[in-house]
This record gives C-alpha cells, structure tokens and sequence, in this order.
C-alpha cells in the first residue's frame, strides 16, 4: 500500500487514486481517503491545496486531462504561484494560468469552508441543534440578492425569489428549497450533495454552478447547467425510490450547456441544449471591473456594494495594500480568493459575511 504520509501537493495532484476520489469518486475511495485524514489531520492543508489545484486544472481541460497534461499544468503553475509570494503588489490579469495559481496558493477560503465541512468530526447535538434552524431569505428588491451558505457554496437570488435553507448544513446531505430563480455555485463535496428542491423537482449536485427557474404559478421548472454535472429529478420520484432498497433513482443528467425543463402537469423531463446564454451566469459577474494600483478597502467596498453583502476588515491593517486586477467573468468566491492571494491573506464565511484576516501587506 502506498504510504500517503509525505506526499507533497503535486504527487497528491498527480496520484490516480487522489484523482478519483475527487473527480469521480466512489464508495471505496470515498471511505479510504476519509479514514485516512482521520489520521493524518494535520495533512488537510496539503490535500485541500492539492484538491483546488486538480480541480482547477480539470476545469481548464475537461474531458482531456491526460497524466502528461497533469504533470505539466500542475509543475507550471506551483512554479507560477511560488514566483508570486515575494512580491509586494500584484497585477491579476486574464490568464487562466494565472488564476489558477491564485486559487492554489489561497490556504483558506472556499477550501477551508470544503474541507472544515467535509472531514472535521463535529458534535452530533451541536449538528442537529444548527440544522434544524432554517434561515428564509426573499428578495424583494429590484437587483440581485446574494447569499452566503454555511458550507461556503453562494447562493445569487433574482427578484422575487425565495430561499430557504439551515442555518449550518448537518447530516449526509445539504438541502435548500426555492421558490423563484436562482444561479447557485456549489462547493464540492462528494459524500455530502447538494440539493434544490424547487416546485415539484429536485436538482443534485456534488459541486458546479447552476441555475434553476422556478416561478410559482408557472407550469414549468427549468434547469441550465454552467459546469460540472446536475442530475434532476421529479420530486414524487425521487422521494419514492431513494429510500427503498438502495435503488438508484431515475433523473436527467446535465452537463455543461445543458438544460431540462420539467412539466409539472404531466410530470415529464425534456432536455436538451441552453437555449438562453445569459441563463448560464450571475449578472454581477458579468460586470467588468478594473482597478489599477487601487487601495484594497476600496475594491472590498466596491464588492460589498455590488452583491450585496457585508465584508468585515481591519481597515488600518489594509489601507497601505493597493492592487491592480481586472475581473470580468469570476464569480464572488473567485474575487475575493484573488484579492485574499494578493495581499497574503484569508476568509471565512461566517453568519452570511465574509471575514478577511490579514496582517497587512507583504514587506
């Protein structure tokens, strides 16, 4: 058996067991990798950079991720990302190549909310006590509502819309229900999917970006798919098979500019291939934003305005970091990853806000 114990990022990157167990994991690989960071605790830092750096360069390539293209990707951007850290100010710009470096050097963030989630063994009370008390957020103002979950994943609620979901996600699952539209971005998680409930439909998911349409009154419920894999259920069947016998559950699986539409009256899947682009992001990332050699509080407040939402800062620790960054198509999660690289610091999400923790710029 191999000894896992003093692997570094790129040979877990590069271990096809480690591949499987987070592109296309199994039962087998799911019980072996948790048990074995039971173990080894001390070695989540590592796995979860490993992990966001497999995923971001599985990202890029698709179906194409060959072990040379593997090796390559991997060697190029650790090089990358180790040439970044001495650096006193930083100009992001278009590359993937570059972005992907961003999200390997981040230590927190979305992948400490996914592994703090995925392997910390909690209290079961303290579980139970957090899940059973549901949080409804409605937006009834004219632009979009963002919503940060508790395991990380960001919710981008459109006028009208309704969500309702546990204060912390607990149990074998993570569910919320909507009445209205929806783009969701999903932390990835294999043992524990994600699922929308939404008029009569449900939409499971380990980890992609999403959108689902469910207006109340209206005959159909639409799902389109960005990235990853959706499965998408009528609700009746769903609840009717999944717990009897182990017996798999019938659906339609989306992919990447994809899309069903499921007719309520006659409870019927039909898919087929977006019709609408537009329904394949949230808005507020589509908004262009350039910043040259900006101070960092005003990019956070600028954010802040823009979705919505609190970003809590040591002002005085940050008013001498400025950079210079150009975002076009990067959701929330990817912004503030960027920006959190840039200046050597970290977040949480915590009660819906996003916590930054720095000690200022780098020297």
């Amino acid at each position: 058996m191999i000894n896992y114990r003093n692997y570094t990022i790129e040979e877990f990157a590069t271990d096809e067991k480690f591949r499987q167990w987070i592109l296309d994991p199994s039962d087998e690989t799911v019980l072996f990798w948790d048990n074995w960071l039971l173990e080894n605790p001390d070695k989540r830092g590592t796995v979860n950079q490993a992990t966001e750096l497999l995923l971001t360069v599985n990202e890029k390539y698709k179906d194409d991720l060959s072990d040379d293209t593997i090796a390559k990707e991997i060697s190029n951007l650790v090089a990358l990302a180790e040439a970044t850290k001495n650096k006193n100010r930083f100009s992001v710009f278009r590359s993937p190549l570059w972005r992907a470096a961003a999200v390997f050097t981040i230590t927190s963030g979305l992948s400490w909310f996914y592994y703090n989630s995925h392997f910390s063994v909690k209290n079961t009370a303290e579980q139970a006590s957090a899940a059973s008390v549901m949080i409804t957020k409605t937006n009834t103002s004219d632009k979009q509502m963002t919503i940060l979950l508790s395991d990380g994943s960001v919710a981008t609620l459109s006028k009208g819309g309704s969500l309702k979901f546990p204060k912390k996600f607990a149990g074998d699952v993570r569910k919320v229900f909507l009445l209205g539209e929806a783009f969701f971005d999903v932390v990835k998680n294999p043992t524990r999917p994600f699922l929308v409930f939404a008029n009569e439909t449900v939409t499971k998911v380990l980890g992609t970006s999403f959108r689902v349409k469910a207006v109340d009154g209206d005959n159909t419920v639409m799902v389109v798919v960005k990235t990853g894999k959706v499965s998408v259920y009528p609700e009746k069947d769903y609840e009717t098979l999944s717990d009897k016998d182990g017996r798999e559950v019938v659906g339609v699986i989306l992919r990447p500019n994809q899309q069903v539409v499921f007719n309520r009256k006659e409870n019927r899947l039909d898919k087929g291939i977006v019709e609408n682009p537009d329904m394949l992001s949230e808005s507020a990332a589509n908004q262009e934003l350039v910043f040259d050699d900006q101070p960092v509080p005003d990019v956070l407040h600028a954010l802040e305005k823009m979705y919505g939402i609190e970003i809590i800062f040591d002002k005085e620790s940050l008013k001498g970091c400025a950079i210079s960054t150009i975002f076009k198509e990067e959701n929330l999660k990817q912004r503030i990853s960027v920006i959190c690289q840039a200046i050597a610091a970290t977040y949480e999400v915590i009660d819906g806000q996003i916590i930054i923790n720095s000690k200022g710029c780098l020297k």
